[in-house]
């Protein structure tokens, strides 16, 4: 092996220093370089996994918030619908009542009407009625060349009567 030693060159001093020097090299270099990056590969890597772990759980929030959108819309509707549908039963209900009472209103006035057309027609039948007894005292004055005071009013009720049943 001496041999083989010699062939290639190989000084086992200097073999023997090179491989200190490496040990201390690799000792040094671990301690000072690949601990800190590995430690900051590590923080990296788990601040990656984190932001993609916020990623999703805001992803899972965002779906959440525009299910639940979604649902108070289709509430929202809903209510909406609802409340129209009662607005128009109300207002029907309204729009009826408001014809019931304009028709009672109408009725109570048609029977107003009625009764001061009556009260006038007897204030008119009344007055001709007075001016016809007038009318008949004078045509039986001329008549009976009586004296108008002596003219009986059951004289003046008959002729009305008989008047009467000819109309």
């Amino acid at each position: 092996m001496n041999e083989f030693i010699k062939q290639f060159g190989i000084d086992w001093r200097l073999l023997v220093s090179q491989a200190v020097n490496f040990l201390l090299v690799l000792i040094i270099l671990r301690m000072f370089v690949y601990k800190p990056v590995a430690v900051m590969l590590r923080d990296r890597r788990q601040r990656v996994e984190e932001g993609i772990a916020k990623a999703k759980e805001a992803d899972a929030r965002l779906a959440d918030a525009q299910e639940m959108v979604r649902e108070r819309m289709h509430q929202a509707e809903t209510e909406a619908v609802a409340l129209l549908r009662q607005v128009e039963e109300q207002a029907k209900s309204r729009k009826q009542t408001l014809l019931e009472s304009s028709r009672r209103k109408g009725e109570v006035m048609l029977l107003e009407a009625r009764k001061t057309i009556d009260a006038e027609q007897e204030k008119v039948r009344a007055e001709l009625d007075r001016e016809a007894r007038g009318l008949l005292r004078a045509a039986l004055v001329n008549v009976v060349e009586m004296d108008p005071e002596q003219i009986d009013e059951s004289l003046i009720e008959k002729v009305l009567t008989g008047v009467a049943k000819r109309a």
